[in-house]
């Protein structure tokens, strides 16, 4: 073997090391610079549902952090919550149902909100039984306990219209559960709380498997197209701020587009990390369900549609929560650029 001996050997090799050395400071620098370049955007979702996966599609497929993006994502557990973390300003921007920034709207707070990206189309929700039926009928429902949601929120106030809807009697509706705290809701239903309830994934999913619920219906394929859930900010923050807004409707678009053609496989586990308590096969099944629920679950595109907003404030007219002369018009509380710049860049490519 040779051995390198002084002269143009030693050389040769200080050469190198030099070289390797730059190298490493170069692309370390570049490193730091990129993550110097980032912009840190807390977001609070609502609460954790395999409902919103092309959020997490974003997130866990790079399409956030291509876009230069640095999120840290936090659960509210409730959307009075997730609107509270907004307005107190320990949240940049959150995911909740549209009637939390139309609250927000019809408050006394001057800095009002702003939806500027769209993310599911309708209702996420499943009406199950406690035993199995072999034909369901709405009218099953009267004189039994339901499981509801907390008053006022997006899935209580779409139960309650696809109830009336159905002709289940008022002294039924009136008395739907809506005190369980949303951890405590599965335990409750366990204990054997409720005939009736309204589950999302992944819980139903999980109370299937245990032999505990039998699902009957979609409440979005009962309601239609009303948009469920969207991302909004306060009005200053988006001015102070539009870039951070426009990169993560871009990185929705990509996720949106993205999980319209991916697997079912595919789609379980880029979610995965998300849901660590489930197995590969439990979040196929749930993609599964949402894919084959009737009606389109996800958004099809970042723009929040007109009539489907204009049916969410229906519904939480008929609901009670909103009234009538409160109706907040479109063009006040949804800007369209950021969603129109992001389907303008998903054409071109």
């Amino acid at each position: 073997m040779r051995r390198f001996r002084g002269g143009r050997d030693n050389d040769m090799v200080y050469r190198i090391i030099r070289l390797l050395g730059a190298a490493f400071f170069i692309t370390a620098f570049s490193w730091q610079a990129v993550a110097a370049e980032r912009i840190k955007i807390k977001l609070a979702e609502v609460i954790r549902s395999q409902l919103y996966i092309p959020m997490y599609v974003a997130l866990s497929k790079g399409f956030a952090a291509a876009e230069g993006l640095d999120i840290e994502l936090v659960t509210a557990n409730g959307g009075d919550r997730a609107g509270a973390l907004i307005l107190s300003g320990q949240a940049d921007f959150g995911l909740a149902g549209p009637e939390v920034p139309i609250y927000i709207y019809n408050s006394e707070s001057t800095d009002k909100p702003l939806i500027f990206c769209a993310l599911t189309a309708t209702d996420g929700f499943f009406l199950a039984s406690r035993t199995k039926l072999d034909k369901f009928d709405w009218s099953m429902l009267n004189g039994k306990k339901i499981i509801g949601w907390r008053p006022g929120s997006t899935p209580g106030l779409y139960l309650n219209y696809t109830l009336k809807q159905h002709g289940v009697d008022a002294a039924t509706i009136g008395n739907v559960v809506t005190n369980i705290g949303i951890p405590a809701r599965d335990g409750a239903w366990i204990s054997g709380t409720g005939d009736f309830g309204i589950f999302m994934e992944p819980n139903l999913s999980k109370l299937e498997k245990a032999g505990q619920a039998h699902m009957i219906t979609s409440i979005g394929k009962e309601v239609g197209r009303a948009d469920y859930t969207v991302f909004f900010a306060k009005r200053s923050w988006i001015e102070k701020n539009p870039a951070a807004a426009q990169k993560w409707t871009n990185a929705i678009a990509k996720a949106q587009a993205w999980v319209a053609t991916a697997s079912e496989k595919d789609i379980a586990e880029a979610i995965a990390p998300y849901f660590p308590g489930l197995s590969l096969d439990d979040n196929i099944a749930v993609v599964s369900r949402y894919r084959s629920a009737g009606v389109p679950i996800w958004a099809s595109s970042t723009s929040v549609d007109e009539g489907g907003l204009a049916k969410a404030q229906e519904i939480m007219i008929m609901g009670g929560v909103l009234p009538a002369d409160k109706k907040v018009p479109y063009e006040k509380i949804v800007t369209t650029t950021f969603s129109g710049a992001a389907e303008k860049k998903s054409a071109s490519k």
